[in-house]
C-alpha cells in the first residue's frame, strides 16, 4: 500500500494494546505522522487504553476531531471508534447536532488550544453554558503548530514565536477559567507527564452527565521548543542555558511548571505566570443536562400545553 509513512519495529513482548490501534490492526505494526517528540502520541495510546478497558460502543461514543495537528491522531486511535473530522473551531457545533440527534450518543471532542479558545472560542463557551453531555479535550502545546508556530490564546507571556519574535506580550487565555466561566459541569487540567491522572479523569468524564472539560498541557518541540532556544526565549520561560529540543527535556519543563491546584492557592498571581495549575476544579453532577431539559420541552410543546 502506498502513501503510508514509516512503520516502526514491533516491541518484544507485543504491547498490548498495539493490536486495537488502527495500524496493529490493519497492518500489525505502528506509524505516526507526528513530528518526533510531540506528545500527540501519547495521548492518543492512553485514549485507546480507556475505550479498549472499559469496553466502550463506538456507536455511542463517536470521536469529533478538530482542526490542528492532532488531527493526524486519526490514525493512531482505537480501530473501531467513529471518526469525524469538523470545521475549525466547530466540533462542539457539531457534537451537539449529534447529541440532540441521538441522546444516547456521548459524544468525545478532540480539539487544540487554537482550534477551541481562538477560532472556535464562541462555539467552545455555549456547549459549556448548555451543559450538554459531551466530552471535550482541550490539548494545549501553547502555539499554532500546524501552520507554522505562530503564537496562539494560550502561549506563555515572553514566549517566542513566528508572529512574535521578541516575545509574546499578550495576556494568556486560561481555558480552564473560562469553562468555569460558561458553566461546564467537570473542568479538570492535566499534563501528557502525568499519564495515570490523565486516564482517571477520563473515566469520571465518560461516567459524568454534562460538558467535561479535560484539557491536556502537551509538548511541540518542533515549533513550540525550538523556538525558545536563544537567551531571550529561554530567559522568558526560565529555561536559561537548556534546549527544548527533544520531548523528554520539554516534558521535565512542563513537570517543572505544574503546580496542584491545592499548592496554587497559596501562590501569588506573580509566582504563578507561566505555570499550569494542573487538577479537578469542578465537579457538579446536578446542574441539567441539555438534551434531557430538551426533552422535556418537547414533550410539553407535543402535548399542545
Amino acid at each position: 500500500m502506498s502513501g503510508l509513512p514509516p512503520m516502526y519495529p514491533s516491541e518484544k513482548p507485543e504491547h498490548p494494546y498495539l493490536s486495537i490501534s488502527m495500524p496493529g490492526k490493519y497492518f500489525n505494526s505502528y506509524f505516526s505522522l507526528f513530528c518526533a517528540g510531540c506528545g500527540y502520541g501519547i495521548i492518543g495510546h492512553l485514549f485507546n487504553r480507556v475505550f479498549e478497558d472499559e469496553k466502550l460502543d463506538p456507536k455511542l461514543y463517536p470521536m469529533v476531531i478538530g482542526i490542528g495537528c492532532y488531527g493526524q491522531i486519526l490514525l493512531t486511535l482505537h480501530h473501531a471508534t467513529q471518526r469525524i473530522l469538523a470545521l475549525h473551531g466547530r466540533a462542539p457545533g457539531l457534537a451537539t447536532g449529534m447529541k440532540m440527534a441521538n441522546p444516547k450518543m456521548k459524544p468525545i471532542i478532540f480539539s487544540g488550544d487554537g482550534d477551541c479558545l481562538g477560532i472556535g472560542g464562541n462555539h467552545f463557551m455555549h456547549i459549556c453554558r448548555r451543559n450538554l453531555d459531551c466530552i471535550i479535550f482541550i490539548f494545549n502545546n501553547s502555539i499554532y503548530a500546524m501552520t507554522g508556530g505562530q503564537g496562539a490564546p494560550t502561549t506563555l507571556f515572553g514566549a517566542m514565536s513566528t508572529t512574535t519574535p521578541y516575545k509574546m506580550f499578550e495576556n494568556r487565555i486560561d481555558g480552564i477559567k473560562l469553562a468555569l466561566t460558561a458553566g461546564a459541569t467537570y473542568v479538570t487540567r492535566t499534563t501528557v507527564a502525568h499519564p495515570r491522572t490523565l486516564m482517571k479523569y477520563f473515566r469520571k468524564a465518560l461516567k459524568h452527565k454534562g460538558t467535561s472539560v479535560i484539557e491536556v498541557i502537551t509538548p511541540c518541540v518542533t515549533y513550540f521548543g525550538r523556538k525558545n532556544l536563544d537567551n531571550l526565549g529561554a530567559e522568558n520561560l526560565g529555561i536559561e542555558g537548556q534546549k527544548m529540543e527533544n520531548t523528554g527535556i520539554m516534558i521535565d519543563w512542563i513537570k517543572r511548571n505544574s503546580i496542584r491546584i491545592n499548592q496554587a492557592k497559596f501562590m501569588t498571581e506573580e509566582e504563578l505566570l507561566n505555570k499550569y495549575v494542573i487538577g479537578e476544579f469542578k465537579i457538579d453532577p446536578n446542574k441539567p443536562e441539555y438534551s434531557e431539559e430538551y426533552a422535556k420541552i418537547k414533550k410539553i410543546a407535543m402535548e399542545g400545553k
